[in-house]
């Protein structure tokens, strides 16, 4: 079995030229059993509508084409996507989990996250609760989808906004990632994989491991085959 993870490409739509390297990334993909995203693939996506849908279509659609070359797609929602929509669950019959899940691999359990929940101030808390929940949904529902399409680029600004902070403290928030992985093995799960630090790395703990895609937009991804993982770089 092979599994590839990938997160953090933070794609900003069709003006986005970053969006056709991703799609050739997608296309290049053979011979996977399933493709596990942890977050922020996209740089904004606050629910389907059709303007999401028209500024991420070459990307949805080579998600297509991996699903028809008989993958399986799992989606952890990132804090800069999420409420995936019909399109994840109907089209792709993809796996999509708001939170965390947990996959199993020759009888291991792995821990999955993209990682924003790990170290959260209050405010961040309370920002995050309110953009999903059944408020929010509403308000974007009766919002026309080129005002949806506004409200998600500030909501991504003041989120960048945050990690930038958190990449100025020597990289504060990877630091919490591991020492949340830490605490999870010893919990009992065998491996911890998350995103958002954008720092890729397979890292041995005690009794266990953690490991991070790191940033699909600079050509990182991580690979687990034969019952180990190893972090990739993309084609260039």
């Amino acid at each position: 079995m092979k599994i590839v993870f990938i997160a953090d490409a933070h794609l900003k739509g069709l003006d986005d030229p970053n969006q056709k390297t991703i799609v050739e990334f997608l296309d290049s993909l053979r011979a996977i059993d399933k493709l596990v995203v942890l977050g922020d693939l996209f740089d904004f996506w606050t629910g389907y509508n059709r303007v999401v849908e028209r500024n991420y279509r070459p990307t949805l659609d080579a998600l297509v084409r991996l699903k028809k070359r008989g993958a399986s797609i799992v989606y952890i929602e990132g804090n800069h996507d999420f409420s995936m929509g019909r399109f994840f669950t109907d089209t792709l019959k993809a796996e999509v989990c708001p939170d965390s899940a947990v996959l199993d691999l020759n009888g291991k359990k792995y821990y999955l996250s993209h990682g924003d929940t790990v170290r959260m101030t209050a405010g961040y808390r309370l920002w995050r609760s309110f953009l999903r929940s059944p408020l929010f949904a509403v308000t974007a529902a009766v919002v026309r989808p080129a005002g949806v399409w506004k409200v998600a680029l500030y909501l991504s600004e003041r989120s960048r906004g945050h990690h930038n902070r958190e990449a100025s403290r020597h990289n504060a928030t990877e630091k919490s990632l591991r020492e949340f992985a830490a605490k999870k093995i010893s919990e009992g799960v065998d491996g911890v994989i998350m995103g958002h630090s954008h720092s890729s790395g397979v890292h041995s703990l005690s009794g266990g491991v953690y490991a991070n895609p790191g940033s699909l937009i600079d050509g990182e991804y991580l690979v687990w085959e034969d019952g180990r993982f190893r972090v990739e770089r993309r084609r260039t």
